[in-house]
């Protein structure tokens, strides 16, 4: 399978758009990881995927061990990520 490695999934400058647009604080990346949030001191690390959107082996191995990324493809994710960011 070929990877868009270091290439921002579609749609990523929309949600980072709309995640600046609630408050959060938004540094983006074009790695492993597209971006950092920010929520007051709160930092999330968040990969943009579209629907059908895939892991990288970099994310895979991320994952198994045990990073913590949150994936992110609809702005209903993003409120919803500020609504729990909220009660912390």
């Amino acid at each position: 399978m070929k990877y868009r490695i270091n290439r921002r999934d579609n749609g990523s400058k929309a949600l980072e758009k709309y995640a600046e647009s609630l408050g959060f604080v938004v540094h983006a990346e074009s790695g492993a990881i597209d971006a950092y949030l920010a929520w007051g001191q709160q930092i999330v690390a968040v990969e943009w995927k579209s629907k059908g959107g895939t892991l990288t082996p970099t994310q895979q191995r991320l994952i198994a061990k045990g990073f913590p990324v949150r994936f992110v493809g609809t702005p209903e994710q993003v409120d919803q990520l500020r609504a729990e960011l909220q009660k912390r």
